[in-house]
């Protein structure tokens, strides 16, 4: 079935003209992807990976309202950051929880406690007072966790939390809607095409990377968010804006999660007004991120020894048992895209640089490219962008589709050593464009996150159930799925077991 709904989605994009083409299924494109397919405009979704393969599945899964960025007072991006988060926490409270967080300050050295309780009132003003309200107490951790060290005593306030997984939240947004000229397509490159003056549309040449399709598309408008690849898709089509990406790279270890951590921990490191939290989620505890300025797109996503050694160290610094390299369960890595200047060429700490997202608009194309962008906030950027798009070509009166597919209950499953249960392989192939196995254990569910070697166990342990969902992937082709079992065996041998071992 699900071969086949996409056999059917490729031949929609050849018979359709749409009113917006979408390049790029992140978070900022799955919302705008959903808001404007709910008004009714014909959309089409293209990403040359899988749905929130980018940085959108390497987050820490907190919808926060920009507190570090007090520091250098950049009070604009606090206050949008946090009416977003607020907005989302009432809007979409099946998805989002209020998130009670200790911020634990250095033990040693400046910044005053004080002074920082003081800044930590001032961010709840700037939220409008609809947090619960910061103060000063106990961490409920009696030094079972935490070092002594930084006494038994944190300031705590409140954020947002992710209930289920970043990449979860954004395939909710795009898997409602799925109609002859509505159409999401993972696996899609966009590799050239061009605007056509005489037909007032663009010209967009497609290939499926999945198999051997192809397809030349056309749409009235095209927006860019590719994220951290934007500025490489504005490249292929010429486009021109007076903004380009700083790349940031963040990395998070995910290690046994102690009986005691029930609540996100946010430590103060006391370089460039930096913090690192302990986030719980399911069986694990996330501890990051770092914050480190790459160039290279692809070797920027990489773990590196020195990045799982900084994070190593600042756990041995601040946990009474901290974690060691026998320990880590997982590895996330992503990309943060910051929007600068095209001229920008200061040599900076990444974190001085602006969270603001930048909405560039051509001035002789119906082109929208985005710059930056978060999880938080991206409700408030895809109404952003729509309403551009709504000024220069306003929703059919009569929607070709006003409301969303009704949603099919989810058949669960489980896996071994874990005791929630999971979306099934097969519902996920038949109802949220699931192919590879790094789709369903990563993406679609959480198991390469929570169980070791990215769901392999420490000794292979797992890889007969393994082999079952490749099976069930592949629609019971036992060649391609030992092939992708293969493949997937010797990512998890290059990007975890090796890296580990060179520490």
């Amino acid at each position: 079935m699900a071969q086949h709904k996409r056999q059917q989605s490729w031949q929609h994009v050849r018979r359709t003209t749409f009113d917006v083409t979408i390049l790029g299924g992140g978070i900022n494109g799955a919302c705008l992807y959903h808001r404007l397919c709910t008004a009714g405009y014909k959309v089409l979704l293209v990403d040359q990976g899988d749905f929130a393969a980018g940085t959108s599945q390497a987050s820490g899964m907190m919808i926060w309202g920009g507190l570090l960025y007090l520091r250098s007072l950049d009070l604009l991006s606090v206050y949008r950051f946090s009416q977003a988060r607020d907005a989302m926490i009432r809007n979409l409270p099946e998805w989002i929880e209020p998130a009670p967080v200790h911020y634990i300050p250095a033990h040693q050295g400046p910044p005053d406690p004080r002074l920082v309780l003081g800044g930590l009132y001032f961010y709840w003003l700037l939220g409008h007072f609809r947090r619960r309200s910061p103060g000063w107490g106990k961490t409920d951790m009696d030094g079972r966790l935490i070092r002594n060290g930084h006494g038994l005593e944190s300031l705590h306030y409140e954020e947002g939390m992710l209930r289920t997984s970043d990449a979860r939240f954004v395939l909710h947004w795009i898997t409602p809607h799925l109609t002859p000229e509505q159409v999401p397509l993972n696996y899609c490159a966009v590799t050239g095409g061009g605007y056509d003056a005489s037909e007032k549309s663009w010209r967009l040449e497609l290939r499926d990377t999945l198999g051997d399709d192809s397809a030349e598309a056309r749409s009235r408008w095209v927006v860019n968010c590719a994220g951290a690849w934007a500025d490489p898709v504005n490249e292929l089509f010429g486009i021109e804006t007076p903004y380009k990406h700083v790349l940031s790279k963040g990395v998070y270890l995910g290690v046994p999660r102690p009986p005691e951590h029930e609540t996100t921990l946010v430590f103060e490191m006391g370089n460039h007004g930096d913090a690192i939290t302990y986030s719980p989620w399911g069986p694990i505890s996330l501890w990051g991120p770092t914050e480190t300025r790459v160039e290279d797109l692809d070797a920027g996503r990489a773990v590196t020894t020195a990045d799982i050694r900084f994070l190593l160290e600042q756990a041995e610094r601040n946990f009474t048992g901290p974690p060691g390299r026998s320990d880590i369960v997982s590895l996330r890595s992503g990309l943060r895209p910051l929007a600068v200047p095209k001229s920008f060429e200061r040599d900076c700490y990444t974190l001085d640089i602006s969270r603001r997202h930048r909405i560039a608009q051509h001035d002789g194309l119906p082109w929208i490219s985005l710059y930056g962008g978060k999880i938080t906030g991206c409700t408030a950027t895809a109404e952003e962008i729509a309403a551009r798009i709504g000024r220069a070509l306003p929703p059919p009166p009569a929607p070709v589709n006003s409301g969303a597919r009704a949603e099919r209950p989810i058949e669960y499953t489980g896996f071994p050593g874990l005791s929630q249960k999971l979306p099934s392989a097969q519902w996920c192939r038949d109802h949220e464009f699931c192919h590879t196995l790094d789709d369903y254990l990563r993406r679609r569910t959480n198991i390469s996150q929570w169980v070791a070697r990215e769901g392999l166990g420490r000794h292979d342990e797992n890889l007969a159930e393994i082999d079952q969902i490749a099976l069930t992937l592949n629609h019971g082709d036992h060649d391609k799925a030992a092939r992708s079992v293969r493949r997937y065996r010797e990512r998890v041998r290059n990007d975890f077991d090796s890296v580990l071992e060179r520490l």
